[in-house]
């Protein structure tokens, strides 16, 4: 199949929907496009990480054809996760192999674009919802949200929930790939990028610019946030943790900005103790924090669902429920968690 016919099939598969089957024989054509035009593809997405998508075709093939549900979902949930992973990770692939790019502006729902970046001038993909209300010169929220590991930024925005949380409050969402790179710190650049990007894309409320992340995501938002600390009018980190080593720095440069710290309480990748200590640290030191933990919540975000609506619609509207004056004396983890468990 010429580049051509393969733009035009997954095209039509992602303007008419499809079954998994569909999907599979788009993934593995589109894998095989992809690999033979990918010294063309390097210079453009960035040497480093060009390679990744490619991969992530194949894995989207092999979840489609997984039947194991994981814990949390319903046989459904996952099915629709699954694919939307798929038809986001085909646009991306078919951008790039055709040459024509999505514009961020033009996105309604789920989709993915390409920004720019300012520092090498590559094209970095984000993932991207815009909620049916937005309507173009009405401000609206905006939430940067990054991704844990191991996972894209396609996976994080796929799962139905987070749309139903985005439609709820009437905010866009935008999750920066980040090349992948651990914990954003040689990314950081790419996540403003992507913030820039939004904000011409979309009329964003500039009093309503928050930060969020998950997992690996969770920890990055201290760092990330701290590089601008003025752009963000709250931070939140789910399943994360302030590193003692950034403590001080956070402290003394956000020292106006509010804090949204999410723990399930059995989460056995990242202890819960280290959210609780993040929450007691910066209370601690002044700051306005909120604190969530859900009983039977694990390290899967799906589990965290009653607390991320609750902190999520508390963020936007500025409300704050501060931790047990006890979690002070907890002690900040020095280095990130290996973790055991796939967001």
């Amino acid at each position: 199949m010429t580049r051509g016919a393969l733009v035009t099939t997954v095209t039509l598969v992602l303007l008419m929907g499809s079954s998994a089957a569909d999907l599979r024989a788009s993934l593995r054509t589109a894998a095989d496009a992809y690999l033979k035009n990918i010294a063309a593809i390097a210079p453009v997405a960035g040497r480093d990480t060009t390679y990744d998508y490619y991969e992530r075709l194949r894995d989207d093939a092999d979840a489609l054809e997984d039947p194991e549900v994981p814990p949390g979902y319903t046989a459904g949930e996952w099915s629709q996760t699954a694919s939307n992973v798929a038809t986001l990770d085909l646009s991306l692939t078919t951008q790039f192999l055709e040459k024509r790019y999505v514009p961020m502006a033009s996105i309604h729902g789920l989709g993915e674009a390409l920004v720019r970046s300012s520092k090498d001038g590559t094209l970095q993909p984000v993932a991207v919802y815009v909620p049916a209300r937005y309507q173009p010169g009405t401000p609206a929220p905006l939430v940067i949200f990054l991704h844990g590991r191991p996972q894209s930024e396609s996976q994080l925005l796929a799962p139905p929930y987070i749309a139903e949380i985005a439609e709820r409050t009437g905010a866009i969402v935008v999750a920066p790939w980040g090349r992948g790179y651990y914990d954003f710190r040689r990314s950081t650049q790419d996540v403003y990028d992507a913030a820039r990007a939004a904000r011409d894309a979309f009329t964003i409320d500039r009093r309503k610019e928050f930060l969020a992340g998950y997992s690996m995501g969770g920890f990055a938002v201290y760092e990330v946030a701290a590089a601008h600390p003025d752009e963000w009018s709250a931070v939140m980190s789910i399943a994360g943790a302030l590193l003692g080593s950034d403590a001080q720095h956070v402290i003394s440069v956000m020292s106006r900005t509010a804090f949204y710290v999410l723990t399930g309480a059995q989460d056995d990748s990242i202890p819960t103790r280290y959210p609780s200590a993040t929450a007691g640290f910066l209370r601690s030191a002044g700051l306005a924090v909120s604190f969530y933990s859900l009983p039977g919540g694990t390290h899967r975000l799906i589990t965290l669902l009653p607390i991320l609506a609750q902190a999520w619609s508390d963020m936007l509207h500025g409300v704050v429920r501060a931790p047990p004056e006890s979690f002070g004396n907890l002690t900040l983890p020095g280095v990130i968690p290996t973790l055991t468990l796939r967001p």
